[in-house]
């Protein structure tokens, strides 16, 4: 049986340009360490973090190597196939997800410390489960980070018709609060709007509406604006920071509109509204949750997307079979979603799934 791996060969801001597939001989029923378990990969998504770890822009690297070149993938879930002699909080069937970023997903089947996953219900679809951790954790965690905010305010995000800004807008309506949804200008633009609207957006505006002095200000109702979560920077996160009402919070969580972006500090925003600007990281707003805390968190939203109460939003599915094509379907993908703001905000989450 044959196992596939991506690599990739040096950074680079073009990762179609750079990585490359390996097909090899599967562990197959050779001996694992004992505090090992083996995977079997059933979906990982290609995130904004993926490209910046090629890109050589991302503080945590890849853990794992293939013939001495970096794995990338952080995310996604995986089914245990195996577990070594020493093992006991996992058993064969069970399905994981990566316990910290680095453990490299981009691949068919891997052999990791059973310390470095964490299990959730094998009752999620796949595609869902994979994206529990940097979807559902990330939007989560980005309201909590305001204690200002209440039943009844609004919470301002752009990038809107991503996967985590959908979560955001969800997890928001189960505390009461509605979403002024910020998008670019598209072609497909009424559709997106109706589709966040579904999701419990309260209103979706263009980034050409938003720039229009007045115009959202008239769709908020007289409702407070305390939270603004940014994760394009620049001229998009100086729009949104202006929403906010005062004693509000402005969040920055990504750039996806390129690392040269920059937001200007007025007397307006710091002294007169006294917004508070910060940023988020995944990594260190887990770090503050115990292990059994984040375990807790990650069977709540299952629950809650089994109950119907969370909706997963749609990806794009990347089919992943052994066959010659693999690396042109993966360089195709990564072309479409590597230029930039272009490239990554609008489209759907690409994600990889895996032949069962």
């Amino acid at each position: 049986m044959s196992a596939q791996t991506i690599t990739f060969q040096q950074h680079s801001t073009e990762p179609s340009r750079v990585i490359r597939v390996h097909h090899h001989e599967s562990v197959g029923d050779r001996p694992l360490p004992p505090d090992s378990v083996l995977l079997r990969l059933l979906a990982a998504p290609i995130n904004p973090q993926d490209l910046l770890v090629i890109a050589g822009r991302y503080p945590v690297q890849p853990h794992y190597k293939y013939a001495d070149e970096p794995i990338p993938g952080y995310d996604g879930v995986a089914r245990v196939e195996r577990i070594g002699a020493n093992v006991t909080t996992l058993q064969p069937g069970d399905h994981v997800i990566p316990r910290s970023h680095g453990l490299g997903t981009w691949r068919s089947e891997a052999v990791v410390p059973a310390t470095s996953v964490l299990k959730v219900s094998n009752r999620l679809d796949p595609t869902t489960a994979g994206l529990l951790k940097m979807g559902c954790s990330t939007a989560y965690l980005l309201l909590e980070s305001s204690n200002a905010l209440q039943p009844g305010d609004l919470v301002a995000i752009n990038a809107a018709s991503g996967w985590i800004a959908r979560m955001v807008v969800q997890f928001a309506r189960l505390r009461g609060c509605g979403s002024i949804c910020i998008i670019r200008d598209r072609d497909d633009v009424e559709t997106t709007r109706q589709s966040l609207l579904s999701h419990g957006a309260h209103v979706v505006l263009t980034e050409s509406q938003l720039a229009q002095e007045g115009v959202a200000a008239a769709q908020t109702g007289g409702r407070r604006v305390m939270l603004a979560l940014d994760a394009v920077f620049g001229a998009s996160g100086q729009r949104l920071a202006s929403l906010l009402s005062t004693g509000g919070t402005y969040i920055n969580y990504g750039s996806l509109g390129g690392a040269a972006g920059q937001i200007i500090l007025t007397q307006e925003l710091l002294f007169w509204k006294q917004i508070t600007f910060r940023n988020f990281r995944l990594s260190q707003a887990l770090a503050r949750y115990p292990e059994e805390a984040q375990i807790q968190l990650l069977a709540w939203f299952g629950e809650l997307f089994e109950q119907g109460q969370l909706v997963a939003p749609p990806v794009n599915k990347i089919e992943w079979k052994g066959d010659g094509a693999l690396e042109e379907r993966v360089r195709q993908a990564l072309s479409q979603i590597s230029g930039g703001s272009a490239g990554v905000v609008g489209n759907l989450k690409p994600v990889f799934q895996f032949e069962s």
